[in-house]
């Protein structure tokens, strides 16, 4: 008699095993490690610039297994890493907004990509649930860069915190953290109603992407214990 035995995870040839821990890794050590480093060793080696720069090659090597989707990816990666190193040499607005257009792009396309690979699965593995992380940390720095592009179009649109200086990309990273996890610290404010717009566009899509996410992993999760059983 023939016995059930488990399905093993689908394999798809866009997104080979393993890559989304390593993407995680480098996401972590452009969010954390960088401005860590930088701050407590008091240096401006630019990290976070060469963690963003290693993302757009790894995500780009790792997911481009098709031709059609490497083209897209490189099309705009090519442009994004050239402008994050051009930018602040050039000090040119319109090189700000178009490099902070191409990165949001690129990382959309990302997210879209590792989003249509998880919900094909049929088993929750780890490095799944690494790729679901580093969809929501993408969907925030994504998130960031619209912001950079309102800032630079209509300076003013946020109010930085007391003491500070002009608001900076890094200050914007961090609103988009507080705002998609909804913890709402207050410090930087949205002063427009496109910004506060925009914000609260961010914090509903954040919100609905947890609730999603975890109640069809916590699915899976249910259909894998049934299988076994």
């Amino acid at each position: 008699m023939a016995t059930d035995t488990q399905a093993p995870p689908e394999t798809h040839p866009l997104l080979p095993q393993g890559r989304f821990t390593k993407l995680l890794l480098l996401l972590l050590g452009m969010l954390v490690a960088a401005p860590l480093i930088e701050a407590f060793f008091h240096l401006r080696l630019l990290l976070e610039d060469l963690f963003l720069t290693a993302v757009f090659i790894y995500a780009t090597y790792s997911l481009g297994r098709n031709k059609r989707f490497l083209t897209l990816a490189l099309g705009l990666a090519v442009p994004a890493i050239a402008l994050t190193w051009l930018s602040p040499l050039a000090n040119q607005r319109w090189l700000t907004i178009l490099g902070a257009l191409c990165d949001a792009a690129f990382m959309l396309t990302i997210t879209l990509s590792i989003l249509t690979h998880i919900f094909r699965q049929k088993a929750v593995t780890a490095d799944m649930i690494a790729g679901a992380i580093v969809v929501y940390l993408l969907m925030a720095v994504m998130w960031s860069q619209i912001y950079r592009v309102l800032e630079c179009i209509r300076p003013g649109q946020f109010s930085p915190p007391a003491g500070q200086g002009p608001i900076t990309l890094a200050l914007l990273r961090y609103f988009s953290f507080v705002t998609i996890t909804t913890v709402g610290y207050g410090d930087i404010i949205p002063m427009t109603h496109a910004a506060r717009a925009l914000a609260n566009l961010e914090a509903v899509m954040g919100q609905l992407y947890l609730v999603i996410q975890v109640a069809w992993l916590v699915g899976m999760h249910v259909t894998m214990k049934s299988r076994k059983g």
